[in-house]
């Protein structure tokens, strides 16, 4: 039986999430190169039972012991490099073109410079992730020197060919004796253009300008959201729009295209706030910009608010947002955040500009409603489907929106595999999303489960084809 072990951000923040799943047999806590290089010595003298620093073990039905502390390389220049052959044919992927900050589709290639964030924002994960693997000791390297970076970007240039690189450090390194040798050494060198993303508030025009010389093309940020009080009581964001105002005009001047990104539904925010993000947006003018609906994660402050112990039984639907503990959930009705998407998409829409040959606009990720049920799948649903307002696929399930006196709420249909649902038919399984289920939301499934009772996935996305 192969011995399974999880890593990452998520088994190491929450690790009692992944360790309720019986098959998992270790969790790396932190980057865990040093501790699985121990793991595999101890594989080939027999299942080990026991934790260390960087490793949870399981002995038996549960985890040896309390979590233990990770054990990180100390100097990120020793960690071995990405493995990027996991993803298969690299220059196809690239040809058919990928993205991660700006408005295009493109065959820049994702490469690091250094490990990080030295700001802590209350969404995000990376002041948590930087306290569990020690990042502010002294004795940490967290950048790659120069001439060890470019190293490696001269040989993934002549194995890929890649049009340039996207930096996916969480913040690009600041030091300006760093950026002075990069701007001097990667020209001569590398020679790619290259993407970065660095908070507004390290982003001064002489690093903007260092980063031009280097052959930076685009500068990202995190703008999150327009109310400036917002962003500093509840984000812990302590930007200022004067300070996002320098930044974009510093990057206009110097002829460097840039990209922002932003949340939406945040803990406390108001229609006239979500209305400031879209305003604030339209005086910066960023190149373009990217946003998704906030959801709280394990090890952020606001998400350890939301969430009082991670797992709990709301981790079954992955839908811990609907309810903040200690932090008042969005008021915005279902009407006002899709007036706050429409706004988006129609700013979004007039900054893109489409060049010429290959380039093409990245997907919006846009969370308006589906397309409504079709008079086959209405059929199908029966009485309860008049409160259905939205069907959507996702993959192989069928995420329906119902709606009772203005409140909306998600249904999920997918096929039976035994695993737990609010009910199971014949071949169905469907449950809800949320924490709690209003009575009508109930009823409603209910009414749904006894029509659908011998129905397969096949004829139900037949009759939403139809």
């Amino acid at each position: 039986t192969a011995f399974v072990v999880v890593g990452g951000y998520h088994a190491t923040l929450a690790p009692h999430d992944i360790a309720r799943c019986q098959r998992v047999d270790a969790i790396a806590i932190g980057e865990g190169e040093r501790s699985l290089e121990q793991l595999l010595g101890q594989l080939e003298k027999g299942r080990p039972d026991r934790s260390f620093p960087g490793m949870w073990v399981r002995d038996g039905d549960d985890f040896d012991g309390d979590k233990p502390a990770a054990n990180p390389e100390l100097d990120i220049a020793q960690l071995p490099r990405w493995d990027y052959d996991v993803f298969g044919d690299i220059r196809a992927i690239l040809k058919g073109g990928v993205n991660t900050f700006g408005p295009h589709v493109d065959g820049y290639l994702p490469v690091r410079a250094g490990r990080g964030c030295p700001f802590t924002c209350a969404y995000c994960s990376a002041p948590a992730w930087g306290e569990v693997q020690g990042f502010r000791r002294a004795e940490m390297q967290n950048t790659r020197p120069v001439a060890h970076l470019c190293d490696e970007l001269v040989e993934l240039s002549a194995r890929f060919d890649p049009e340039g690189f996207e930096f996916w450090d969480e913040h690009f390194p600041v030091s300006v004796a760093w950026l002075e040798e990069f701007a001097a050494t990667y020209p001569v060198r590398v020679g790619r253009p290259f993407k970065v993303e660095m908070h507004p508030n390290a982003a001064t025009r002489e690093r903007l300008k260092l980063l031009v010389k280097a052959g930076c093309t685009l500068f990202h940020c995190g703008v999150e959201a327009g109310d400036e009080t917002l962003r500093r009581t509840v984000l812990n964001r302590r930007t200022s729009d004067e300070r996002l105002q320098r930044v974009f005009e510093d990057c206009r001047e110097l002829g460097l295209k840039t990209s922002a990104s932003l949340m939406t539904v945040l803990p406390s925010e108001t229609r006239a706030q979500a209305h400031s993000t879209v305003a604030l947006l339209e005086r910066l003018r960023p190149d373009s910009f990217m946003w998704s609906t906030y959801q709280p994660l394990p090890g952020t402050v606001l998400g350890d608010a939301a969430v009082t112990e991670w797992p709990d039984a709301s981790r079954e639907t992955f839908d811990d947002h609907d309810k903040i503990a200690g932090l008042s959930p969005s008021p915005m009705t279902e009407g006002e955040k899709q007036e706050t998407y429409r706004e988006l998409v129609a700013l979004q829409s007039s900054l893109v500009q489409l060049g010429k040959g290959r380039l093409r606009a990245r997907p919006l990720e846009n969370p308006t409603p589906g397309t409504p049920p079709t008079d086959a799948l209405a059929a199908l649903l029966g009485e309860a489907g008049r409160r259905v307002r939205a069907a959507d696929w996702d993959a192989d399930v069928l995420k329906l929106e119902v709606v009772e006196k203005g409140v909306s709420k998600q249904i999920t249909v997918a096929q039976s595999d035994g695993s737990p649902a609010y009910k199971t038919t014949m071949h169905l399984s469907l449950a809800y999303r949320g924490r709690e289920a209003p009575p009508w939301l109930l009823q409603t499934l209910d009414a749904i489960a006894a029509k659908l009772r011998t129905s397969t996935l096949a004829e139900l996305k037949v009759a939403q084809a139809e």
